[in-house]
């Protein structure tokens, strides 16, 4: 017969091995959890863990973090982190930021795939920016998505894709912890590294130099070296030896091969506060004067060109976009095939018929009809006697002077009467495409003027902004024909006046019509609402959590 002992051996022993199992199975699940969380201090986290080993709880407090973007100067700008969170929702980890450590967060897990890294708190605008500086590219269907729905947008929309486009960079998260505001989540690859300190920062556009330009600099450098040896050849008078004189030397922009301007959104308005000259795309901190851009018509016309520009190369903007209404202005043709006629810009053959036509051989008739006339009295006067062809030659001549008296003022009120007529013919003759003005008016620099105009809008108007930023006479002539044809456009179409001042200077009305071409060509690219999309968003959305 078994004893107490036997009994307690053989049962109770293994009964109570059984019984301590699931402690000791929470036990080691605990230990394992903590010695896993050791890794949070390989990503710079100062989390703080408690356990509780009998029930396998793991207490962890993790910090929650605002981010901001490094100086754009400092070399980690460029580089990622080297030691990225590996725990899901640590994809703000992957580059390196100024962190600031607002809270903290408290997780009580059982199992490490419980456990996720604390969404991030940045200024939207902020990331944005920084992102695009990256190479980042805006996606047009995502962003517009974005700004139509809200946080009702669907998990996964991209916001932003790579530079080789075929991957996201900044996509739409599940809401989680986010309080209400957008949840993104970021992705990036050592590959989609292209851009470095000396690429163009968002919101700068530059401006290559145009080559007319620079050969006008090279032969001007060649007569100032020309000038500089005569004067040293020349005798040199020591009586003002003792005379102390100060140079003034004007800023040189000789060696500048382009510049960069940038686009600042002040006061509900873009506008042009920063102008650098650059040799070789290299910053030379030579600065110039950019007050004529500010001042009342080429404020407006031509920070709106230079996002339009912008708009065209690619430039990453998005503070700024084009108003309404100059993209109404150069969706309409407002310009008539008469107008370019009697400006030069096109031929009569390359129009449609507008104008009256009149019968070129209208005087050789009328001198012919006098001549026989005249053959019929010098015929009649030699059947007269002396003195009454005298008389008869007399009187003749008197009728004669008369007539031609009467046929120039004739001639001449004929021929202002047709001006006049061929002005309101052309007026209202059938009106052109943008684009077909545009390209008149390139062709019109190129043959008549030193100008070298690109068989491209983009290239001629960016060699015209570049000689705007250099000459405030031309930006003015060139805003103040803008000013006008936005009136006329607005009062459904040309005046006398309007023709009067486009026929003054027809090369300044040139200028203006390749701008609007640039217009036209930027309003109707897909990119065109991007910016608009985009500054919406970053209003309505001021902080984002990044997770």
């Amino acid at each position: 017969m078994p004893t107490a002992a036997d009994i307690i051996t053989y049962i109770g022993v293994p009964l109570t091995v059984l019984g301590v199992t699931p402690i000791l199975y929470t036990f080691l699940k605990a230990v394992r959890i903590v010695a896993e969380l050791k890794a949070l201090r390989q990503n710079a986290h100062s989390a703080v863990t408690r356990a509780s080993f009998m029930s396998g709880i793991v207490e962890v407090e993790i910090p929650r973090c605002s981010i901001i973007p490094l100086e754009r100067d400092d070399a980690a700008y460029w580089q990622l982190n080297r030691a990225p969170s590996a725990l899901k929702g640590g994809t703000w980890t992957v580059f390196n930021w100024n962190i600031v450590i607002t809270g903290q967060r408290l997780y009580r897990i059982q199992f490490i795939d419980d456990l996720q890294e604390p969404q991030a708190e940045i200024l939207f605008e902020q990331l944005i920016s920084f992102l695009l500086d990256r190479g980042a590219v805006p996606d047009i269907k995502g962003l517009h998505m974005l700004r139509v729905l809200g946080l009702w947008t669907p998990t996964g929309t991209t916001i932003l894709l790579s530079p080789d486009t075929t991957q996201s960079v900044l996509r739409v998260a599940q809401p989680g912890d986010s309080d209400g505001n957008l949840s993104l989540v970021l992705q990036w690859k050592e590959v989609w590294d292209r851009r470095d300190l000396t690429s163009l920062p968002p919101s700068w556009l530059r401006l290559e130099k145009p080559k007319h330009a620079l050969a006008k600099i090279a032969a001007e450098r060649v007569e100032d070296t020309r000038e500089r040896r005569l004067s040293d050849a020349q005798p040199k008078n020591d009586t003002f030896d003792n005379t102390v004189e100060t140079h003034y030397e004007k800023p040189n922009h000789s060696q500048a091969t382009s510049l960069r301007c940038h686009l600042a959104f002040l006061a509900g308005a873009c506008v042009i506060d920063a102008v650098c000259y650059e040799s070789k795309h290299e910053s030379t901190n030579a600065r110039t004067n950019v007050q004529h851009l500010q001042k009342s018509n080429i404020r407006y016309w031509f920070p709106n060109a230079a996002i339009a520009l912008g708009q065209m190369k690619g430039m990453a903007t998005w503070r700024c976009h084009l108003p309404e209404s100059i993209r109404l202005l150069s969706a309409k043709e407002s310009i008539p095939c008469g107008v370019m006629v009697l400006l030069g810009l096109l031929n009569d053959a390359d129009t449609p018929t507008w104008a009256t036509q009149y019968d070129p051989h209208e005087d050789v008739s009328r001198q012919h009809s006098r001549f026989i006339a005249q053959s019929r009295q010098l015929a009649a006067e030699r059947l007269f006697t002396p003195a009454q062809a005298e008389a008869a030659r007399a009187t003749r001549q008197n009728e004669e002077r008369f007539a031609i008296a009467d046929e120039f003022q004739a001639r001449q009120r004929r021929d202002k009467e047709r001006e006049i007529k061929r002005k309101m013919e052309a007026l209202n003759s059938s009106r052109l495409h943008p684009s077909i003005v545009a390209q008149a008016a390139m062709r019109y620099l190129s043959e008549k003027v030193s100008f070298e105009a690109s068989t491209m809008v983009q290239q001629t108007a960016e060699s015209i902004l570049f000689e705007m930023v250099e000459e405030e006479t031309k930006a003015l002539a060139i805003c103040k024909v803008l000013d006008q044809w936005q009136r006329w456009n607005d009062r459904g179409g040309m005046n006398q006046e309007d023709l009067a001042l486009a026929t003054e200077n027809p090369v300044h009305f040139s200028y203006a019509a390749c701008l609007i071409g640039l217009f036209r060509e930027a309003s109707i690219r897909e990119e065109s609402s991007v910016a608009m999309d985009l500054q919406e968003c970053v209003r309505v959305w001021k902080k984002v959590r990044l997770g």
